[in-house]
């Protein structure tokens, strides 16, 4: 059975920040401009920390978001909490075999491919994720790809592809407004079980919001449970 603490070290491990630096039972990212789950805080894993562990964080790099897994860490998010932090962000860690999803595909409908495209940078640029949150997806080791989706003659989404182990991971996940409701989605997770198999993968993960009712149906339609939850912690 998948975990996670396996889905969580997928993740990360194909969306990389340039560096860590270890203090105390934390890592903490090198980047402070970023995603949250590209710049938090994170401890190492099978750690728990202190509230003197926490306060030196807080001596070394004000400002600082910390990550916890929810049930794994929930010893350092009840002391967060008692230091007058506030969770928030709060994601489902999802994950599903590869093998449903394969089989024959719609002509045209995906490409996937690396370097990304200079369209599906415009798309991600246009719907919130600018060239500085996309920034990790040229560290993940390879294998990695880009997929640009296509309906009606049209670009209709995007997403990223990292390998970790047996996990392909899914970021950056796109379907454009307009092409909603048109089966895009299911389509993307088609195409990445595609390569995934082809890269050795058998399972497919994602960290997804846990208030997008929308996705979290769609993932459940394509074999995907939920392993657990990752929370952010921040000062009001």
């Amino acid at each position: 059975m998948t975990s996670a603490a396996e889905v969580m070290e997928a993740i990360r491990a194909s969306w990389p920040p340039s560096g860590l630096e270890r203090l105390g039972p934390f890592d903490l990212p090198a980047e402070r401009q970023g995603t949250r789950r590209a710049t938090s805080a994170r401890l190492v894993q099978g750690a728990v920390a202190t509230e003197a562990d926490i306060a030196t964080v807080e001596q070394a790099r004000p400002g600082t978001i910390f990550g916890t897994i929810d049930d794994l860490e929930d010893a350092t998010a009840e002391r967060l909490a008692a230091r007058g932090y506030v969770a928030g962000g709060l994601s489902d860690l999802l994950a599903g075999p590869v093998a449903p999803l394969l089989g024959e595909l719609p002509r045209v409908s995906g490409f996937p491919h690396w370097p990304p495209l200079a369209i599906c940078a415009a798309l991600w640029d246009t719907h919130g994720n600018d060239a500085a949150r996309r920034a990790p997806m040229y560290r993940a080791p390879e294998p990695r790809t880009a997929i640009l989706l296509r309906t009606d003659d049209r670009a209709a989404g995007a997403l990223f592809v990292g390998i970790h182990d047996r996990f392909a991971v899914l970021h950056l996940v796109l379907t454009l407004p307009q092409h909603r409701r048109k089966g895009v989605g299911l389509l993307g997770l088609r195409h990445a079980a595609t390569w995934a198999a082809a890269q050795g993968a058998d399972t497919l993960a994602l960290p997804v919001e846990a208030s997008n009712d929308a996705a979290t149906a769609l993932y459940a339609r394509a074999g995907m449970t939920r392993v657990g939850g990752y929370r952010y912690w921040s000062k009001p």
